[in-house]
């Protein structure tokens, strides 16, 4: 008979430790709160490193009630203590876990999730769904944030999430879908088609005001008449309207948030061209009988409304920037093709136009809301082939005319 304090190759067994039908090992022990808990191993030496790191843990103070938790639960348990997170960032942090982490690494526990694992994670995520790096980012913040609740919990002892990006970001961090700018040429078309009299010119005035102030399209939308200066020829930039989903079933709703950042309060000169657009908005509505019926967060009075007096929805806008960019295209088949334009390609215009008529880049950013030039340079502002052509032929008479 087999003496249990013994392995079969007759060597000698801790306590705790014991050999199972099977020859495979298996250690237990009591944990913090009273309770026999059993790790295993294939093998003798498997099961004393999974001692050592029990003793370590338990040394640690790790709370071994909770090392079969998963991380569906812990993200759970985030989401009734989270704090300090606006609602529409909140809600985009859970819809990218519901989307992308959920369905599989959620499902694993605790006590099986490591630093290489995640790594693994946010890799696979960049290979085979083929997410831009930007995405890859939140969804690292926000596993980041449900695993530090763990570690404060006493059930990881580190963040495996900590530095996880630093394996990704060289290879992957220019993955992100670039924006152009409208060209000069284009620009031209788009705003003909949209002062020519029809269904489309209803929306002159929002778009000719995103183009021409680099404004982001929820502080557009959420202007009110009383953020603009027709006197100092000015707008007041103080806020930012945003529509997003509360899911569960809730559908869609507005809100009122503060600018995205302290630099983006600021005031932006209006040029005439806006300045007669939003005139001619307000005479029309006079003349129809638009007044604004919306009420979001105690904000009123908006300027860019539809035919019932609500709100404009920017999801419906870019849908409108496709009808229109399609009629574009119909109206003139001969012409070069008229791009797909979006919401943010109209700000990103504005920044490449201005560093085309030689603005100063440290205005520009500023009129942009940005906390510094290097964001509008490296991200906002393009060089069209004219653009460059002028500007190397700077260099050229140079040197024609140096004596």
């Amino acid at each position: 008979m087999q003496n249990k304090r013994y392995t079969t190759d007759k060597i000698k067994l801790k306590k705790g430790e014991y050999q199972r039908g099977n020859n495979a090992f298996a250690y237990w022990w009591i944990d913090n709160h009273g309770k026999r808990k059993f790790v295993y191993a294939k093998s003798l030496p498997e099961l004393r490193q999974k001692e050592e790191n029990i003793l370590r843990d338990t040394l640690d103070g790790i709370n071994y009630s909770k090392l079969d938790s998963t991380v569906n639960s812990y993200f759970e348990l985030w989401k009734d203590i989270k704090s300090g997170i606006r609602n529409t960032t909140f809600v985009s942090y859970v819809r990218y876990y519901k989307r992308y982490v959920e369905p599989e690494f959620g499902k694993q526990k605790l006590k099986n999730i490591t630093y290489s694992k995640v790594v693994g994670f946010l890799k696979t995520l960049a290979v085979e769904k083929g997410l831009a790096f930007g995405t890859i980012r939140n969804i690292k913040v926000v596993l980041s944030m449900v695993f530090d609740i763990a570690v404060r919990d006493d059930v990881m002892r580190k963040n495996p999430c900590r530095g996880s990006l630093r394996e990704l970001q060289r290879e992957y961090e220019n993955t992100s879908k670039e924006v152009r700018a409208l060209t000069l040429d284009e620009q031209r078309r788009f705003e003909s088609f949209l002062a020519r009299p029809g269904h489309y010119h209803q929306y002159y005035a929002v778009f000719t005001t995103m183009l021409w102030t680099g404004m982001r399209v929820g502080e557009v939308l959420g202007l009110r008449w009383e953020d603009i200066d027709f006197e100092n020829n000015e707008i007041d930039v103080n806020h930012i309207l945003i529509n997003y989903d509360k899911g569960k079933g809730e559908g869609n709703v507005f809100t009122v948030n503060p600018p995205k950042t302290k630099c983006s309060i600021r005031t932006v000169p209006m040029l005439p061209k806006v300045k007669e657009a939003l005139l001619e908005e307000k005479e029309k509505q006079e003349q129809l009988g638009i007044h604004c019926l919306s009420e979001i967060d105690g904000y009123t009075n908006f300027i860019f409304l539809n035919s019932k007096g609500k709100v404009l929805d920017h999801k419906k806008l870019n849908n409108r920037l496709s009808q229109i960019c399609k009629k574009i295209n119909e109206s003139n088949p001969t012409a070069p093709e008229f791009p797909h334009v979006h919401n943010h390609m109209l700000r990103h215009t504005f920044a490449t136009r201005m560093r085309e008529a030689g603005a100063d880049i440290k205005a520009t950013s500023e009129m942009m809301g940005h906390e510094g030039i290097l964001i509008t340079l490296k991200t906002y502002t393009d060089a069209s082939r004219e653009f460059k052509s002028r500007e190397i032929a700077v260099l050229q008479n140079y040197y024609e005319n140096a004596k």
